[in-house]
């Protein structure tokens, strides 16, 4: 029995230690209540004038049971305060955090580079003054001919020069002839002639050429100087093959007819050209000389090399 008492005196110690703020802070009661029961508490702890006393009880007897009256007054306190019973712990709600729109930073649309089609050209009509437009003409010519005659021979030089449109020709030659009077001598003949050239029509596959100048036959008793005009044309086949050929005529004072036709052979990089074909020449002296006229008729086949650039 005296073991028990000091664990039971602590029990009930810590259980109204417990006890008390649980009662208050669970019904939540005023000041002005809990002033009250202090005050009577304390009333009844002095051992005033209350009638009211409690009488000890032994230790291991029940716990008297409450009183109906103090319930009965304690609910109805309640009601008449219109509080109930039990009052739940306040929820406090947090709202949630504002929702904050941020503005995207400026996206920048760089438009493409326009596609141009650019419509191809339609293909160049060439008209009849440019049908023989050519690129294959050659600016600058140099060469040497031969000519083989029935009554002997001839040799020339050739220096021509020539543009996109317009163009020189030079020739200076030389014939050997058997006299005509039997005495077995031979005659020479000096022939010189200059031309400009003017090409009426130009292609890539060649160009014809309109001519005019002067020509002179030098004799052994005479020297004739006259117009010349003429027409030259020149065809190509392939980048080294060509036709080529000339007619120039001099009708006065004396008439000279130089024609000639052949091919023409490009080698050593289009640098150098081979000529070959035939040539027909007539002399006229149209009786200046002694009042008998005199003709002199010499076809022969040519060949000429020489330089091109």
């Amino acid at each position: 029995m005296i073991r028990r008492l000091p664990f039971v005196s602590a029990a009930v110690l810590t259980g109204m230690l417990l006890a008390a703020p649980q009662a208050e802070a669970r019904f939540g009661k005023s000041s002005s209540t809990t002033e009250s029961r202090d005050d009577s508490r304390e009333t009844r702890d002095s051992g005033g004038s209350d009638s009211r006393t409690h009488d000890a009880s032994p230790v291991n007897a029940p716990a008297p049971s409450p009183s109906p009256s103090h319930g009965s007054d304690s609910g109805r306190d309640d009601r008449l305060r219109g509080r109930p019973r039990y009052q739940p712990r306040p929820r406090y709600y947090t709202p949630p955090p504002p929702v904050v729109y941020v503005d995207p930073g400026p996206s920048y649309y760089v438009e493409p580079p326009a596609y141009h089609y650019v419509e191809p050209a339609p293909p160049s009509v060439v008209s009849a003054a440019d049908e023989y437009l050519s690129h294959r003409y050659k600016n600058f010519l140099f060469g040497l001919d031969f000519q083989i005659l029935r009554e002997g021979a001839g040799a020339a030089l050739h220096l021509g020069f020539e543009g996109e449109r317009l163009g020189l020709m030079l020739r200076a030659g030389a014939l050997s002839l058997r006299a005509d009077d039997g005495s077995g001598d031979t005659d020479s003949l000096a022939l010189l002639s200059g031309h400009l050239s003017w090409a009426a029509l130009k292609g890539d596959n060649g160009r014809l050429r309109l001519e005019g100048g002067l020509s002179m036959a030098q004799a052994p008793d005479v020297t004739f100087v006259g117009p010349s005009v003429g027409v030259s044309a020149e065809y190509y086949l392939s980048d080294f093959f060509a036709l080529e050929g000339r007619v120039h005529l001099t009708p006065v004072p004396y008439r000279q007819l130089d024609a000639a036709g052949g091919v023409v052979v490009y080698f050593g990089y289009k640098l150098f050209a081979f000529r070959a074909g035939m040539r027909m020449l007539v002399l006229n002296d149209a009786g200046l000389v002694d009042g008998v006229v005199h003709q002199d008729v010499l076809p022969g086949p040519y060949f000429s090399i020489g330089l091109t650039i």
